[in-house]
């Protein structure tokens, strides 16, 4: 092996100029209303109600209400009223994308109201079809559990994909 250029200036990276990035900066999500565009992001009053909690350099994952797009900034000035970011991606999704994403979550819906979760004394709460009244799941301690079992089936079955809080089910 050759023994390196001694010619040439080393350049480092000085001691305690690595941090872990959660440490350094925070990432937000940020729910956008309907109508609302990418670059109206772009001018700081849009963060008026927000500026207190960002920092510069913190990043930002913004994403429409109604599943059209998906883009992500970076802060790059901010103050308590404002805050002035950095478009760094966006992402149109097309119209095949949105119903696609609605049509899967109509039919955990159908699934799951083909379901009961009902509470047996002595045997815990169980999940039941409709159709035919045949206990599909049971001996399960909690009603909350119950429901997120069949939420997490009813995504098994048409393979959607998981959901970060499940829909309430009637007893």
């Amino acid at each position: 092996m050759d023994a390196p250029n001694t010619n040439q200036q080393q350049v480092q990276l000085p001691p305690n100029s690595l941090q872990a990035l959660d440490y350094a900066s925070t990432r937000h999500d940020a729910m956008i209303p309907q109508g609302v565009t990418p670059e109206q992001l772009l001018q700081p009053e849009f963060w008026s109600h927000h500026g207190v909690k960002l920092r510069p350099f913190d990043e930002i994952r913004a994403r429409a209400e109604d599943g059209t797009w998906l883009a992500y900034y970076v802060v790059l000035d901010c103050s308590r009223t404002w805050a002035k970011v950095h478009q760094l991606a966006l992402h149109r999704l097309t119209t095949a994308d949105v119903a696609m994403t609605q049509a899967s979550e109509a039919e955990v819906r159908a699934v799951v109201k083909a379901h009961e979760v009902r509470f047996n004394q002595g045997q815990k709460w169980h999940v039941i079809r409709k159709l035919d009244r045949q206990v599909v799941q049971e001996q399960i301690a909690e009603k909350d559990a119950a429901i997120a079992w069949l939420e997490a089936h009813a995504r098994g079955q048409i393979g959607a994909p998981a959901m970060a809080k499940p829909e309430a089910v009637a007893a």
